[in-house]
């Protein structure tokens, strides 16, 4: 089969030129970067944040959005127009629950009723602020109807007084001084009987709810309104009263909880980087070949460090640049950086790996070379995959999810620039100082190891450091096998291939397959704005008295008729009475009681005697002349006492009749039980789908709940769309790196499973589907990539004849850098595990789940998979091919001259003798690119390592594979090293081409 690693080959010769360019110039690679990110710090000073949480954390093409508009344009709020139960914003809206401390208490009744008086007349005369020498109160700044009266609360003394008097009052519809009123929305743990004529009659209640509509237009007077609610928030305070309990809300209250997430951000982000610069110069030190002390000349601190910095500057440059250009800022991006920290880490790990594991004897231009070519693709990978699976989570629909995803994409990818340019510069100055033996920290020259006996405690400390062998053949001064990647090859991964540990392995899998899709059958969808506040804050008791009382029973949605049909024909009239029934009888609404509709009012008005004709009753139905009709509508709204129902019609002229008609209207109905985010979810729903039985009238429903529950209508099918395209986009990513194209579906196969796994235990583990879980899952595709991938490329490009051996030598070199990744990354986000937030401690348990799992699939579950499905075919498909178009590889290097086995690749093709065929060299060339660590560095010792095996010589194929398998092969990642092979002349003294080899 032919191989796809295409993106690979190319890659790996333009970071082998790209790593000695590094070591010829390093300081214009560490300078630059540098002047970048001071001038992105600019940025800042114009960062442009959005703290609005129905923009922020709702669908951009929420239906609910739209029916918003529409009732907006149609009935905007301003001054003069405004009518409670009708506003459909909550800009400047003060909300505050009134509750009897006692259960059982009836808040209608003495003391309850005065107290709750008191406060609210203390609300509406204390609360002031002052503003260029004058003083603002609630009269001055309330939203007032078209009396230009603030309505405030008196219908609390109103109707107290009536029940403290013994006054049967009906529920939810009260009828005072003719007209019908709605307080089913204002009173909440309510108890009724029921009268002679079955209607309710209201008993009791427990809680009030009042509100406070300022005004918020024009600027100047919405500031001064944003004033007194921060006033309003220091009365409720200090406010105490030992009957009852008071909670309250504003309209700056969502987004100043989110502000107050991401300021419990800060601390934990120094603390996170303080840890992982402990964890990143702890996991660089090095200790003395024949003792524990530490290597001071080969221990790499202060640049794990820098590695560290390093990726902090690529959050600055991306967070500054970004608000440069005008990208909006919101302060979930707060929890980016620890991730970008994690995934930075993670990259520093793996280019000092790939410079431990070069000869310590090469010069610093060939060791910065192979160094690039194994660790840069590695990372180049990582952060193509991240970088990507990021961009897909920048189409969803939801503007915070979009905004994240662009800032951690972008700061990922400033980040793996910033790593191949200023770390990889430090990186080439710390092998320039290791080449001279100089200490790590001081660079003054360090003492040799063998001195330690004659040195004090104080310089076997702090002194001690291996100076390498200028003799590059002496491998066991120049390499040293990492303990780590020891353990993992010859511990971890024997254990694991034992035949019972494999069983156990598939039976953990299954186990852990039941409970995920079990997860995933619990699956909550949806951001309940409760969840967007800090556990201490004190909205909370004011959502939960909301959810136990008033969405219980009595909150009301307003239904916009459009497109209006002829009133004066009363069969049009029938049909709209109709419609509004249906409205008012479903599971999720009152029933007609709780219908406020002007036509309904109307018709009880005519029917009044006092309003009707020759002081007698009149019958609307009788009705049926339009020019009657819209005049007696005319006639009623003019009423002093109907004032509110003009402001819930539009008129409309009729040239070809000569007379004004109603073209739209609305009509307001009570709801019940939409508690939960399911009850609100399946009521938005059902009432959208009464509306469309009706298309004629091209009918609007809202209520300001009707924005998040749409959110959790479309997170699921977001987050379908998401998962599904950036798994195309891994796997085709897979395609390109992993030679075996049927591995792809092993990479598919195991994304597949780490995000059914995240899901589930998400749920298990409390955590709602929304849109803070949908940005790591869509994460959590990037980093699933990253151990799958990567262990089922070493798997299949293993040079070993085994499954076992394959294994062995991909763990080996795998498994600790895989590790590494996984602490680094949880070490980051643990310190948000007790953050007293929704928001982020979501952010933690996905981002631990999605880490541990995919670390779990990397090193258990992909390689059992691994050896009992994949033989590693791609491996010997193609050695097989290429034998057959031009014979063995060895029966090949026979042809070569001497002198081609210490040429480089550039070079090797001019020693082949004039009679190869084009083929033959083409197989050479490729045999070297696909095995050497480089391009330049290649030579036919790494084509021959691959090879040797296969020589025809058993005797010379024993000896070769014996000293193969005598020292490590490790792989770095996607790149891979043979240079720890120990090979000399005495031990090869036949046949020519192996003393050729020798040579090297």
């Amino acid at each position: 089969m032919r191989n796809f690693d295409c993106l690979e080959r190319p890659l790996s010769q333009l970071f082998y030129r790209y790593g000695r360019f590094i070591a010829f110039n390093p300081l214009p690679l560490i300078f630059f970067p540098l002047f970048i990110t001071i001038f992105a710090i600019s940025g800042f000073i114009s960062l442009n944040s959005i703290t609005d949480a129905i923009y922020l954390f709702t669908p951009a093409n929420a239906q609910s959005k739209t029916e918003r508009q529409i009732i907006h344009d149609k009935w905007p709020l301003f001054n003069g127009s405004y009518i409670p139960g009708r506003a459909v914003t909550q800009s400047r809206e003060i909300q505050v629950t009134v509750s009897t401390k006692e259960l059982g208490e009836n808040i209608l009744t003495m003391p309850y009723s005065d107290m709750v008086v008191a406060l609210d007349k203390q609300i509406q005369q204390d609360v002031k602020v002052e503003y260029k020498g004058r003083k603002f109160g609630y009269k001055d700044l309330c939203l007032s109807g078209r009396n230009h009266v603030c309505p405030g609360n008196k219908h609390i003394g109103l109707l107290s007084g009536f029940f403290q008097h013994g006054v049967n009052m009906t529920y939810p519809m009260i009828k005072l001084g003719g007209v019908h009123h709605y307080i089913g929305a204002s009173l909440g743990g309510v108890t009724v009987g029921y009268g002679q004529n079955n209607e309710m009659i209201l008993r009791g209640a427990h809680s009030w709810l009042m509100i406070y509509h300022l005004q918020f237009f024009p600027p100047n007077v919405s500031h001064l309104s944003g004033l007194w609610e921060k006033q309003f928030q220091l009365l409720m305070q200090n406010y105490s009263n030992p009957f009852i309990t008071v909670t309250y809300f504003h309209s700056q209250t969502l987004a100043e909880e989110l502000k107050r997430n991401a300021d419990s951000l800060k601390p934990r982000f120094i603390l996170a980087f303080v840890i992982l610069l402990f964890f990143s110069a702890l996991c660089n030190m090095s200790t003395c070949r024949k003792s524990w002390y530490i290597d001071w000349a080969v221990s790499k601190p202060v640049l794990a460090i820098l590695g560290v910095i390093n990726a902090g500057m690529g959050i600055v440059t991306a967070i500054g640049y970004l608000n440069l250009c005008s990208m909006p800022y919101n302060d979930i991006v707060g929890v980016m950086p620890f991730l970008v920290v994690a995934v930075g880490v993670d990259n520093m790990f793996l280019m000092i790996a790939a410079i431990r594991r070069t000869n310590r004897a090469s010069s610093v231009q060939r060791r910065m070379g192979e160094a690039m070519s194994d660790a840069a693709i590695s990372m180049f990978i990582t952060a193509l995959t991240d970088a990507l699976s990021f961009g897909v989570g920048a189409i969803t629909s939801i503007p915070a999810v979009q905004i994240f995803c662009i800032y951690t994409g972008v700061a990922i990818a400033v980040t793996f620039i910033y790593q191949i340019t200023f770390f990889a510069g430090l990186l080439a100055l710390s092998i320039h100082w290791e080449s001279n033996g100089l200490h790590c920290i001081f660079l003054r020259p360090t003492v040799p190891e063998d001195m330690d006996a004659q040195s004090s405690l104080m310089t076997r400390l702090f002194w001690l450091g291996t100076a390498h062998d200028p003799d590059p053949k002496k491998l066991e001064l120049n390499l040293r096998d990492s303990k780590p990647a020891h353990f993992f090859q010859n511990w971890f991964a024997p254990i694991l291939m034992q035949p019972l540990i494999r069983g156990l392995a598939i039976v953990w899998f299954g186990v852990y397959l039941i409970f995920a899709i079990y997860g995933c059958t619990q699956l909550r969808e949806g951001l309940e704005p409760i969840n967007l506040l800090v556990r201490d804050s004190y909205a909370i008791p004011h959502y939960r008295v909301l959810e136990k009382y008033f969405w219980h029973y009595g909150a009301i949605v307003q239904v916009v008729v459009n497109n209006a049909p002829n009133l004066g024909d009363p069969e049009e009239r029938q049909r709209i009475r109709s419609m509004v029934h249906a409205f008012a009888n479903t599971r999720h609404t009152i029933g007609d009681e709780s219908v406020q509709f002007w036509m309904k009012e109307m018709e009880w008005y005519y029917s009044d005697p006092k309003h009707g004709i020759a002081g007698e009753g009149f019958d609307m139905s009788n009705v049926t002349s339009d020019e009657t009709f819209y005049g007696l509508a005319k006639h009623f709204f003019s009423a002093k006492h109907t004032e509110n129902w003009p402001e819930d019609i539009k008129w409309g002229w009729l040239p070809e009749k000569g007379f004004h008609r109603i073209n739209s209207f609305r009509f307001l109905v009570g709801l019940r039980d939409i508690s939960t985010s399911v009850q609100q979810q399946t009521a938005t729903q059902l009432l959208r789908d009464v509306a469309a039985r009706f298309p004629r009238y091209n009918i609007t429903t809202f209520m300001p709940l009707w924005l998040f529950t749409d959110q959790y209508a479309l997170v699921v099918p977001n987050t379908i769309q998401n998962i599904v395209i950036a798994m195309a986009v891994m796997v085709f990513i897979a395609l390109l790196l992993i030679p075996q194209p049927s591995c792809a579906f092993w990479v598919a196969l195991a994304i597949a499973s780490i995000d059914i796994g995240v899901i589930g235990f998400m749920t298990l583990w409390s955590v709602n589907l929304d849109a803070i879980s949908m940005i790591t899952i869509i994460m959590s595709i990037g980093f699933s990539v990253d151990y799958s991938a990567h262990i089922t490329y070493g798997y299949v490009c293993s040079t070993r004849s085994t499954p076992r051996e394959k294994i062995r030598e991909a763990l080996g070199a795998l498994g600790w850098p895989l590790t590494q990744g996984a602490i680094s990354t949880i070490l980051a986000v643990v310190v948000l595990a007790d953050v007293p937030a929704y928001m982020i401690v979501t952010f933690f348990k996905t981002v631990f789940l999605a880490i541990t799992l995919g670390l779990l699939h990397g090193l258990v579950f992909l390689p059992v998979a691994l050896v009992l499905f994949v033989r590693g075919c791609c491996t010997e498909n193609t050695i097989n091919e290429d034998e057959k178009e031009v014979g063995s590889f060895p029966t090949l290097l026979q042809l070569a001259d001497r002198e081609a086995f210490k040429s480089p690749f550039e070079r090797h093709l001019n020693y082949l003798p004039s009679s190869s065929s084009t083929a033959q060299k083409r197989t050479m060339r490729n045999a070297l690119i696909r095995f050497g660590r480089s391009p330049r560095s290649a030579t036919l010792r790494s084509a021959m390592v691959r090879f040797g095996k296969r020589s025809e010589n058993s005797s010379n194929n024993e000896l070769l594979e014996s000293k193969r398998n005598s020292a490590p092969q490790p792989f770095v990642r996607f790149g891979r090293s043979f240079s720890s092979i120990p090979f000399n002349n005495e031990q090869f003294n036949s046949p020519w081409w192996i003393e050729g080899f020798a040579f090297l």
